[in-house]
């Protein structure tokens, strides 16, 4: 492995657990540059690295430079950075490679496919990475640091990498939404979400050795019209969940019953 060094634009999630998996592998992160002074201090102390607010101060002898911030300020953390020489790769799902090649001249996207959580540890070794790049030189740098943090690391372009966040929006951000809606129904009538822990968690499991479909049970796989009529009834006072009840019992049924 070439061991290379590595600065960070943003400390938010992302970046903290892609810098504590770099620099357990044996990567160097030389640098933490965020909006939130006390943030990047938070993380840069870790390594013993340089932190400040400054993009303008951002290292020029880096080997790679990752912008690990949200989709909506990659463009102007861009526009305020100066044109350095290292290789340039930004974290966001849908945000195509070429926003970075209008600043530099060696660019890529460096995309890991998780939710992170600060405070909650991540098996790095199985997280997708996926990687674009603008030249064989910024590929093999982005490679280099890529192998050493995760065991699943591919080439994905920025069309194919957009439709994996999208279908990743469905699988993480709605299922939690989801999750919310029921401890929110259950709250308001009384009842207690932790009896539910236990099926989501083998849900989540089930996935692991069966396909979506071989896994999807309840009463709309069955075509249980009766007891789909009796929820629907019971949810008559709240139009909104109603609809969305509907409209999953709907795809469901037509899935495996139309």
């Amino acid at each position: 492995m070439n061991k290379r060094e590595i600065a960070f634009i943003g400390s938010g999630n992302v970046a903290w657990h892609l810098a504590r998996a770099m620099d357990r592998a044996g990567h160097t992160v030389s640098q933490i540059i965020s909006r939130k002074e006390e943030h990047a201090f938070e993380l840069a102390r870790q390594f013993g690295a340089y932190y400040g607010t400054d993009l303008s101060r951002v290292y020029d002898t880096v080997d790679l430079c990752l912008i690990c911030v949200g989709d909506d300020d990659l463009e102007s953390v861009v526009t305020s950075m100066p044109p350095i020489q290292a290789v340039v790769a930004h974290t966001c799902g849908p945000k195509a490679m070429n926003v970075l090649g209008v600043k530099f001249r060696q660019y890529g996207v460096f995309y890991p496919l998780q939710s992170f959580s600060k405070l909650r540890p991540v098996d790095m070794l199985q997280v997708p990475i996926m990687l674009e790049a603008s030249s064989n030189a910024a590929y093999s740098v982005m490679r280099d640091v890529a192998d050493a943090i995760s065991n699943k690391v591919s080439d994905v372009s920025s069309n194919d990498r957009l439709k994996y966040h999208l279908a990743a929006v469905f699988a993480n951000n709605f299922v939690n939404h989801l999750y919310h809606t029921s401890e929110r129904y259950l709250q308001e009538n009384q009842l207690n979400f932790d009896y539910l822990r236990p099926i989501i968690e083998e849900t989540a499991m089930k996935i692991k050795s069966l396909d979506p479909a071989d896994a999807q049970t309840g009463p709309a796989r069955r075509g249980d019209d009766h007891t789909i009529e009796r929820h629907l009834k019971m949810l008559q006072d709240d139009p909104d969940l109603r609809q969305l009840y509907q409209l999953f019992s709907d795809r469901i049924t037509k899935q495996f019953n139309g």
